[in-house]
């Protein structure tokens, strides 16, 4: 299920520099992020991937439904964003989520993956801090801070 030892796409430079931008985005707001990596998409549309596996994370469990997945399939080229119901409508509705993910692809194109992977976070962080600012009630670390790799 998961990638051999170094097999995914990136080094542990590169590992640790995402999941500071993951941690520093979860640490001013209430929302989870989380990112799962794998080499192939087993559905035609990397939506119905993606919500697969916020299920599967079990990331619909979170208290305010302000969960947020970015999924990528590497070799498949294949991306999406899945946000819970709570982010999905107070960031904006489909528009904010058509405009993140057109501007991921365009930077994995123009520079790389990681250096996109970081940019969508910080685009992500922006609602996240705005609708879910963090404060001392609600500021628990519901999901992990790592990366998930699949297949």
């Amino acid at each position: 299920m998961f990638f051999k030892k170094k097999q995914h796409p990136f080094n542990k430079s590169e590992i640790a520099l995402i999941e500071t931008h993951l941690k520093k985005a979860e640490l001013t707001s209430s929302c989870e992020l989380r990112i799962f990596i794998e080499r192939d998409c087993v559905f035609d549309d990397a939506i119905d991937r993606a919500k697969e596996i916020f299920k599967e994370l079990q990331m619909q469990a979170t208290q305010e439904r302000n969960a947020l997945l970015i999924y990528v399939a590497t070799d498949a080229k294949k991306f999406a964003i899945f946000g819970d119901e709570a982010i999905y409508e107070k960031a904006g509705g489909a528009s904010f989520w058509e405009a993140a993910a057109a501007s991921f692809v365009n930077d994995v194109k123009s520079i790389d993956l990681t250096h996109a992977l970081v940019k969508c976070i910080d685009t992500l962080s922006v609602p996240m801090q705005k609708y879910f600012p963090a404060d001392a009630l609600r500021n628990d670390n519901e999901l992990a801070d790592e990366i998930v790799f699949g297949k």
